[in-house]
């Protein structure tokens, strides 16, 4: 069964060196970018031994196949107040990663938003999203038995509003693993939101080609999250968007920035060999 902790851990293999084994329940398409990054991420807080990650910063140089990776990481530069980071995640010949991580330590408890978390309903008002699909003998991608989804937004209607819940442990006291939790949100609810306003979107796939999130606060005691997210421009075979991702309660916890390369496929292999 699914487990973000367990699915995300990383072993020392010597020096500045890591190995990880990409679980299958990520699957969406490929192994989830999100996914990879939030590897990526925990391979940082092994690296730096910091109290919270600052922001990531995601170039996606091509597709992972689910198994072992290596992952090089390197300090940049360490300060009393904060270290940069370089990592590298290759997978056989494949460079499949380049991410640039800030982090820092505890938190000196200063804080302040200037936005508001969008008016919406509790989680238990929707339906989960894995169910509807099934409903409507639709594909179902394994990455929905890791999160409940349950879109709070009508179809079509932006932002695209969308509670999660990670699945069997929701919430998570290590703040680095509180991170991967947005990380792996800002990545995956993007391209819904961006696909809407596609002619064609049935036609469509998107692979992401570079993600950066910036952390602001922690939310170890909220099982459900919001992600609004919205798309920004689509040109030239590339589409854009932006995200935030709250707590149950309010709180703005990151913000995302992606950028996707954009596919057109009468019906992609990935998708037949799962259904």
């Amino acid at each position: 069964m699914a487990n973000l902790a367990s699915d995300t851990e990383v072993q020392r293999a010597g020096g500045n060196g890591f190995t990880a084994e990409l679980q299958s329940d990520w699957h969406l398409l490929v192994p989830n970018g999100g996914y990879l990054a939030a590897v990526t991420l925990r391979a940082a807080q092994q690296l730096c031994g910091l109290a919270r990650p600052v922001s990531v910063s995601c170039q996606f140089l091509a597709p992972a196949r689910f198994g072992r990776v290596e992952i090089k990481g390197e300090i940049l530069r360490e300060t009393a107040r904060a270290s940069a980071l370089r990592l590298s995640m290759t997978q056989g010949e494949e460079h499949l990663l380049e991410a640039l991580v800030w982090a820092a330590p505890e938190d000196n408890g200063k804080a302040a938003q200037w936005r508001e978390m969008p008016e919406v309903a509790h989680p238990d008002r929707f339906r989960d999203l894995r169910d509807q699909l099934v409903q409507a003998h639709a594909w179902v991608p394994r990455w929905h038995n890791c999160v409940n989804l349950r879109v709070a937004s009508p179809q079509g209607s932006p932002p695209e509003l969308t509670w999660a819940k990670f699945r069997p442990v929701p919430t998570f006291a290590d703040t680095w693993l509180d991170a991967c939790r947005s990380l792996i949100l800002a990545d995956s609810l993007q391209w819904p939101a961006i696909r809407e306003g596609l002619p064609k979107p049935e036609r469509t796939l998107a692979l992401t080609v570079h993600l950066a999130v910036d952390f602001h606060a922690t939310a170890c005691d909220s099982a459900w999250l919001l992600a609004e997210t919205r798309g920004s421009a689509v040109a030239q075979e590339f589409a854009s968007g932006v995200s935030t991702i709250w707590s149950e309660d309010g709180r703005m916890l990151a913000s995302g920035l992606q950028q996707m390369l954009l596919h057109e496929l009468s019906r992609p292999a990935a998708f037949a060999r799962e259904r």
